[in-house]
């Protein structure tokens, strides 16, 4: 599978990261903006696990940076889709998820989980992660 869409521009997100982390250290007083945001990330989930969806394609990357932060999230993965979702750094991959998720709830029904990434083949990619959707109530 070819990975060409909800890509984002690398000189634009490293700009992006390097504004949030100095908005949060301005309006916050913090200086670990990967720390903070994986925070965010992590009440989210706990609140609604299938709310993992609303990160699309960049959510296994955000996953492994939660496990690598020590949040126990299970052991799924799909590694060919986070190498290609991942940014340089914690707070570009951060960054990205982040956008991601911001145009996926202004264009998607929350809960959606098929998305293109391949516009050349036009295959959907369908977004299921047994450990989170096993946090649902009743499974």
């Amino acid at each position: 599978m070819a990975f060409t869409e909800h890509l984002f521009d690398k000189d634009d997100i490293k700009a992006l990261a390097r504004q949030r982390a100095a908005a949060l250290k301005e309006n916050r007083g913090f200086s670990d903006f990967p720390g903070f945001a994986l925070g965010v990330i992590e009440r989210r989930l706990a609140k609604d696990p299938l709310r993992y969806r609303d990160y699309g394609p960049y959510w296994w990357a955000v996953k492994a940076l939660m496990i690598d932060s020590g949040r126990e999230l299970g052991e799924r993965d799909d590694p060919m889709v986070r190498a290609a979702y991942q940014g340089d750094s914690r707070e570009e991959t951060i960054v990205m998820a982040d956008e991601f998720r911001t145009l996926y709830l202004a264009t998607q029904a929350v809960g959606t989980n098929q998305f293109l990434l391949d516009g050349e083949s036009g295959d959907l990619y369908t977004l299921e992660d047994e450990d989170m959707e096993s946090r649902l109530p009743g499974t």
